[in-house]
């Protein structure tokens, strides 16, 4: 593929289809409980580039595939009874799990943190329950999400991409389901991350993305050298959908998040 070829292509754009069902229990308060679950029952979570030089692959493969030339399509395959619980991405906690005035408290870091709910009819807090879960591998680890890991490359193709960022997130409710404002994606790239609902970037008091810009790897991403890409996708228990006894109406839904890089001249 030619230099000029590439100049021409100004943004390479890579979706990401994470489908995950959601089958809740029922009789349970609403924001943490054991049965409150969700089910990955279509379980392939796969990432495509629509672009010819960016390519991925999933963690098994431990690498794009060098032979790569044009968009490819990887896979990730849950367990049908992979169960979560509800979450969020905050940073009320220490990394130790300390609050502030606790005796040994450091400082607050972003970690997933979870609580239980003040009714079974409301999806409200209830006080002094809330707890830190850990790091996004720690949380997945405690099933609070589901934990994915691609590779992104440029193939055989000698040039170089920058400012790989998430630009968008789309949620594939194709049964009505009311769990649809509840989903979650964290995407992390080394130390950056950012957090996306079907709304856009999270709203709300808390930071919503390690950079200003969203910018999950500003460089590096060049023949024989991958960016890294971790999403774990999760759902918050504090939307106001989400209550016991609204379990039955809460299932089914997929995310799609699309990523986009900018590619610059090899020379």
């Amino acid at each position: 593929m030619s230099v000029k070829a590439l100049k021409r292509q100004l943004l390479a754009a890579i979706a990401m289809v994470l489908v995950a069902a959601i089958a809740l229990g029922s009789s349970t308060y609403a924001w943490f409980v054991s049965n409150n679950t969700v089910t990955a029952t279509t379980t392939n979570i796969s990432a495509q580039s629509n672009s010819a030089y960016l390519v991925i692959d999933n963690a098994a493969a431990g690498s794009t595939k060098t032979t790569s030339t044009s968009a490819a399509t990887a896979s990730e395959t849950f367990s049908p009874d992979t169960k979560l619980y509800p979450a969020q991405w905050k940073n009320n906690f220490d990394s130790t799990g300390k609050k502030s005035g606790d005796e040994g408290f450091t400082s607050v870091v972003y970690q997933f943190e979870s609580a239980y709910a003040s009714a079974k009819d409301a999806a409200t807090e209830k006080d002094g329950t809330r707890f830190a879960v850990g790091n996004p591998d720690t949380a997945a680890g405690k099933d609070y999400t589901l934990a994915n890991t691609f590779y992104i490359g440029t193939g055989t193709y000698d040039g170089t991409f920058t400012n790989l960022k998430v630009t968008g997130v789309t949620v594939n409710n194709t049964t009505s389901s009311q769990l649809e404002d509840a989903m979650r994606v964290l995407v992390t790239c080394g130390s950056e991350w950012t957090v996306w609902s079907k709304a856009g970037i999270e709203s709300g008091s808390h930071q919503t993305s390690s950079t200003a810009d969203g910018i999950i790897k500003e460089s590096g991403i060049t023949k024989g050298t991958d960016a890294t890409v971790k999403v774990y996708v999760y759902y918050d228990g504090a939307d106001s959908k989400v209550f016991t006894t609204n379990l039955e109406n809460l299932k089914d839904c997929g995310v799609t998040v699309t990523f986009e890089a900018t590619p610059t001249e090899f020379k």
